[in-house]
């Protein structure tokens, strides 16, 4: 699959493309949910070491660094793979579910209530 942009592809597509890379490799064995939910925390830890021993600051001007921007998209990247395949063994709509879940924030997290707050203040307001 050539690299394509954000404004070029689907999710649909995306899903589609992991399952055919695990289906041209005889891999579908190994993705059961289990398995798969257990790569996503790996390689969401393997996102969070390049973030390891640094400040916010220094984080945030990741951007502007080739290399540790190259990184971190590299994790990412596997982080995002193996939610699709994921979400294909398990037959998840990932749009439906992402903005299914975003309607829910917005009523568990009204602007009124949380604009320039933290989220972690839910515990004080139930939705």
């Amino acid at each position: 699959m050539k690299p394509v942009g954000d404004d070029e592809v689907t999710v649909g597509s995306l899903k589609d493309a992991v399952a055919r890379f695990i289906r041209e490799r005889g891999w579908e064995r190994f993705h059961n949910p289990k398995n798969l939910a257990e790569s996503i925390c790996i390689e969401s830890s393997e996102l969070l070491e390049n973030f390891q021993w640094v400040t916010t600051d220094e984080s945030e001007t990741y951007s502007e660094d080739s290399e540790r921007l190259s990184s971190v998209s590299s994790e990412l990247a596997d982080v995002i793979i193996y939610c699709l395949a994921f979400a294909n063994v398990l037959n998840i709509d990932v749009a439906y579910s992402v903005t299914s879940k975003l309607r829910e924030c917005e009523g568990r997290y009204p602007k009124s209530d949380f604009y320039g707050r933290p989220p972690n203040l839910s515990k004080i307001r139930k939705a």
